[in-house]
């Protein structure tokens, strides 16, 4: 059932909102004021837009408290309509509020969350409210006053939830001013007072010259003085900036020509219209699939404008195992400068110091140290690669990104939504924070509900999401774009597991059945949940085999014998001895080079030694790519895989998963196991299947019978779906196969452990018994618990429990 049409009565969603907002910092604002605000905005969108509409409100008034707003000018006299300024402790905040009416709530602001927060009513707004309500006599000649004259021009700050959304659409104009007929017809006519104006239809959108129209007539109106709301004020100022950064991008024909004639690649027609693209507006998300060549796009881009005088200071962000390959593959492209930004804290202070002009990387964990040398630095273009890196917003790397104001930004990844919506939201924060607001909302509006408010089994209104996305994001398919990519393989190995390693593992499943069993009954306490987190971790690990299981105890020993068959079996890792038959067969006998991938160092170490024999055999060696090694090894032994023919294998985590380019390298690649995200299984294969490759791609899967690898498996489905409606389809609407809620994922990984009743250490003190809200974290949280090598802040989110090793 689509939320629209959830059914509920506005008394009972007046009842609950009441509640809600009563339990927040409220003040002596009214609870009823802001319930009816919210259901005049939403009340035709359905409860769960309704809800969290008043949790993001919530939040707007606990920011206000937290921060100590508090007026700081008001307007003069006794009077409470009009201009407030707004401060924090002594220091005034640069935003002006106007209270127009409070029934309805007409208190429009300039500030950036007023005109995205789709609430009609920010945390300035708020501070303001509070001082009217503590004079009370003044607040109830307010609400008995009415609604203010409108001003000659104003704008609806509620969104609409279908359509392009453009601001454009939600400007009114009073019936009395003067405007040409072609000016008028632009605009929704407004009533007696704002907060009861005709919507604008929200799937109309202007044209080019129509906008032009549109906005400078109220230029115009602004030149006379006849505009007063701050919000239209400021969304003009928006505009002025864009169109300021758009003229300076303007490249004649006959010098771009000259300058792509400089560059010594020979790109493809899709990928000159990316540099088209990326000209319109400066600020572009680039999603290519992967293997399309991103990297050669943001290089071209780049040494365009270089050539054409239009930047001087590049600035490269990617992950520390791929800045050796930007500076590589940027030499090959283009004369343009580059250089890695490493070495001590003095070093790298020198380098941006003695860097006036040219291309500098640097790596995301280096912004913890050096932010403050970035901004100082001034970049004109930043290039931020594998952008999925600042997918969480509440992670320190994304909120540092963030504060890298450069006016032209490149944002670079092939898998720009994995999990939820909102992380697609947090990516184009930083390319365009307009284009998918508001935030709180997307999850609400299209989700797809089967009770009609909590249990999600879809995501819909995708035409929208699309059409909002169009004009700040690319996407190409490697199936749309390379014909001739050499085919792929793809071949699942069942592995039976040992009787000992199969007792291991079924000896888990009631915990985590009676913790999922507990789940939905009440929300579990942390220390439940971290339980929960670790226990499915650990079957994971016991799939893999014992070996890795008891790693420490293990390894110590077997590491200096031969890895014969009599001993690899007393291991009771079955996935051990499929390997060896796999690199034997591809290795020996087939003479290629070969990528491992494992989300765990010790399977890693253990496929080494498993392998080691084999290659010596036929003077072969392996490498790592994880993160134990140096960036300066780990380098290295990329070159050396490429140019040395004795190094037949790389065994890599998933720190060689993304970005690297090792297609003129191996052409065949085995995944040790089955990772929870399905982007992630791509994003390893793609390193290989991509531009490039020559040789047909075999891909192998070793995967554990009736363990929990081949319940995940079968719960992949939902995240893939969605990926796959949003970007690369053109329905409105994708079902899932399973459940989008964590609980019920957990729950059809579990489903083959008996239900017990909780006992022991797991029993529940007497609790109600109403379906609770799974941790909005919890997806996050399982895979916080593989160990990667990603950075501690950008593995984790608050709470998460420590990897499993």
């Amino acid at each position: 059932m689509d939320v629209a049409t959830a059914p509920y009565s506005h008394e009972e969603a007046r009842r609950e909102l009441e509640g809600l907002v009563s339990g927040g910092a409220l003040g002596r604002i009214p609870a009823d004021l802001l319930v009816d605000h919210l259901i005049r905005a939403y009340g035709g969108a359905g409860w769960p837009v309704l809800r969290d509409a008043g949790r993001a409100l919530l939040r707007r008034m606990e920011s206000a408290e937290r921060e100590g707003l508090r007026v700081a000018s008001s307007p003069a006299g006794a009077r409470w309509s009009g201009a407030y300024r707004t401060r924090r402790g002594r220091q005034e905040r640069p935003y002006t509020t106007v209270v127009w009416s409070l029934r309805p709530l007409a208190v429009p602001c300039d500030c950036l969350d007023y005109r995205l927060g789709s609430l009609g009513l920010c945390k300035h707004g708020v501070a303001v409210l509070q001082r009217l309500a503590g004079r009370p006599r003044s607040f109830a000649r307010a609400l008995r006053d009415g609604a203010a004259r409108p001003p000659t021009v104003w704008w609806d700050p509620i969104r609409p939830l279908d359509g392009p959304g453009d601001w454009l659409g939600g400007v009114h104009l009073r019936h009395d001013v003067t405007l040409s007929a072609r000016a008028r017809r632009l605009f929704v006519p407004a009533s007696d007072a704002p907060g009861d104006g005709l919507r604008g239809d929200p799937l109309r959108q202007l044209s080019g010259r129509e906008r032009a129209t549109a906005l400078s007539a109220l230029e115009q109106a602004i030149a006379r003085r006849r505009v007063r709301d701050p919000a239209v004020v400021a969304w003009l100022e928006h505009e002025r900036a864009s169109r300021a950064r758009a003229q300076t991008l303007r490249v004649a024909p006959a010098t771009r020509r000259r300058a792509m004639r400089r560059l010594r690649l020979q790109l493809y027609p899709y990928q000159l219209e990316a540099v088209e693209r990326f000209l319109e507006t400066g600020r572009l998300l680039l999603a290519d699939d992967m293997g399309l060549g991103k990297t050669v796009q943001a290089t071209a881009i780049a040494h365009l404008l270089v050539e054409a005088r239009r930047v001087r200071r590049i600035l490269v962000i990617a992950p520390a195992s791929l800045k050796a390959q930007w500076v590589r593959e940027w030499r090959r492209a283009t004369d343009v400068s580059i250089a890695p930004v490493e070495g001590s804290p003095q070093m790298r202070q020198q380098r941006y110091e003695t860097t006036e002009t040219g291309a500098l990387v640097a790596n995301y964990e280096q912004l913890f140290r050096d932010l403050d040398l970035v901004r100082s630095w001034r970049p004109d273009l930043v290039v931020l690669d594998e952008a999925q890196r600042i997918k969480n917003w509440q992670t320190r790397t994304a909120q540092l990104v963030k504060q890298i104001d450069a006016p032209l930004r490149l944002v670079l990844t092939g898998t720009p939504l994995e999990n939820r919506l909102d992380e697609l939201a947090s990516i184009m924060d930083w390319v365009d924070p307009h284009v998918l607001a508001p935030k709180w909302r997307l999850a609400a509006a299209h989700g797809i509900f089967a009770d009609g408010k909590r249990e999600v089994v879809g995501v819909g209104r995708l035409n929208v999401l699309r059409t909002r996305l169009a004009p700040a994001m690319v996407r190409r398919r490697r199936l749309e774009i390379l014909s001739d990519l050499p085919e792929r393989t793809d071949t699942i190995r069942p592995v039976a597991m040992a009787e000992a390693q199969r007792e291991e593992h079924d000896a888990l499943s009631p915990s985590i059945a009676r913790l999922v069993q507990t789940a939905h009954r009440r929300p579990l306490t942390q220390r439940e949940f971290l339980r929960l987190m670790s226990l499915l971790t650990t079957q994971r690990v016991i799939a893999n085999g014992l070996a890795q299981l008891r790693y420490e105890t293990l390894w110590p020993i077997v590491r200096d014998f031969a890895p014969d068959h009599a001993r690899l079996e007393s291991l009771s890792s079955p996935k051990l001895l499929h390997l060896r038959e796999l690199v034997e067969s591809l290795v020996v006998d087939q003479q290629r080079k070969v990528v491992i991938f494992s989300q765990w160092r010790r399977a890693l170490r253990l496929g080494e030694w498993a392998v080691r024999d084999i290659l010596e055999r036929v003077g072969a060696r392996a490498a790592f790519f994880t993160g134990a090694e140096s960036q300066r090894r780990r380098t290295q032994n990329v070159v050396e895989f490429h140019d040395d023919p004795a190094l037949r294998v790389l065994l890599c985590t998933d720190a060689g998963g993304v970005g690297l380019n090792l297609q003129r390298a191996a052409s065949a690649c085995i995944h040790f196991e089955l990772p929870w995200n399905p982007a992630v299984l791509e994003q390893r294969v793609a390193r290989l299947h991509r531009l490039g490759q020559g040789d047909p791609v075999d891909v192998f899967l070793l995967m554990s019978e009736g363990s929990i690898e081949e319940r995940i498996s079968a719960c992949l489905s939902g995240k893939r779906a969605m990926f796959d409606g949003l970007f690369d389809g053109d329905t409105d609407q994708v079902a899932f196969d399973t459940s989008g809620r964590f609980l019920d994922v957990v729950k059809a990984v579990a489903e083959p452990a008996p239900a017990q009743e909780p006992s022991g250490e797991w029993s529940e003190p007497d609790l109600d018994a109403a379906e609770p809200e799974i941790d909005p974290h919890a997806a996050r949280l399982v895979e916080a618990a593989d160990e990667g090598d990603r950075s501690e802040e950008e593995a984790r989110s608050p709470g998460a429990p420590a990897p499993v090793r």
